[in-house]
């Protein structure tokens, strides 16, 4: 019987670290060998400000023999700023981008490859379009290349839910609350559907969702603290749009999302004809965490991805 990946992957080797970033401090780990010869990844987390508790199980693509990074973007998880002074203005792309370019400097990465999951993938399309030395591939997980487009698709979801669902996001909307039980009921409902059909939720994912509930400052400065037009906008990322760039993407790319993502059909398809040469997979019966609905598909073709890069062949 062949053991789960997550099971295996306790027993490779883990190496904590902090990056200084402005002064602040980055919390990283390395799962497995940066010398290995294989390229190794950095996972690029979600949110933006929903810390990287919930990629803990990628870790086991160290079980392939390459290196995993995983660290919490500046502000959420063990990178917290929650008690530490600082300017909330900070939060912004270019924060990110020059946090992960540190953090590849930090490790001595020559080669590398990015997988991003939603604000994460927004996050490694823009560090691919600085053309950072020794980046040699992108999986684009669940994301998307322009806020507006993102936001069109959410609303077309939300008419899909319950009527007392509906009205408490319209009512968010209109008030600009999104405090209420109502709101918060309406919220579950949507990430039932939409971001994670498991029930029970893994244990990586719901404390993911705890750290987000006690440490939310950047996901109210960038994204309004909400996935919904709650009158708010999007804060720092409202007009985030880089579908006329996406040709200048010149790495090989693997699109992957889920039959009932919140990152829909249409959000996804933007991202695998803009980009040359981008392969994308739909993968059945999940939604925006794939890489916990259906591990079986998803590892497969991440790790297949991979060895090509590996080789060149991608």
């Amino acid at each position: 019987m062949t053991t789960p990946m997550s099971a295996q992957r306790g027993a490779l080797a883990q190496v904590d670290g902090h990056l200084d970033v402005r002064g602040f401090r980055t919390w990283y780990r390395v799962t497995g060998d940066l010398r290995s010869g294989r390229v190794p990844v950095i996972l690029l987390h979600g949110g933006p400000g929903y810390p990287s508790y919930s990629l803990e199980p990628m870790e086991g693509l160290a079980l392939t023999g390459r290196a995993v990074v995983r660290y919490d973007q500046l502000g959420c998880g063990e990178s917290s700023l929650k008690d530490v002074p600082h300017d909330p203005a900070m939060f912004e792309p270019g924060l990110y981008v020059e946090e992960l370019a540190l953090l590849v400097k930090e490790l001595g990465l020559d080669r590398y490859a990015l997988i991003g999951q939603s604000w994460g993938g927004m996050l490694a399309l823009e560090a691919a379009l600085t053309k950072p030395p020794g980046l040699v591939g992108m999986v684009l997980y669940s994301t998307l290349a322009s806020i507006e487009e993102w936001m069109v698709a959410t609303d077309a979801l939300v008419a899909t839910l319950p009527d007392e669902a509906r009205a408490a996001l319209q009512e968010a909307a209109e008030t600009g609350q999104i405090d209420s039980a109502e709101f918060r009921a309406a919220e579950r409902e949507f990430n039932r559907r939409f971001v994670c059909r498991l029930d029970p939720m893994p244990e990586s994912m719901q404390r993911g969702d705890t750290s987000l509930e006690e440490d939310g400052e950047v996901y109210r400065v960038m994204a309004g603290g909400s996935e919904f037009d709650n009158g708010t906008a999007m804060g720092v990322l409202n007009g985030w749009d880089v579908r006329p760039r996406l040709a200048e993407i010149d790495v090989p790319v693997l699109c992957v999302s889920g039959e009932y993502d919140e990152a829909t059909p249409a959000v996804m398809r933007t991202l695998a004809e803009g980009i040359a040469d981008a392969q994308w997979h739909l993968l059945p019966d999940a939604s925006h965490s794939s890489h916990v609905e259906a591990p079986h598909l998803f590892y497969p073709l991440v790790s297949d991805f991979l060895a090509r890069l590996d080789g060149g062949q991608a």
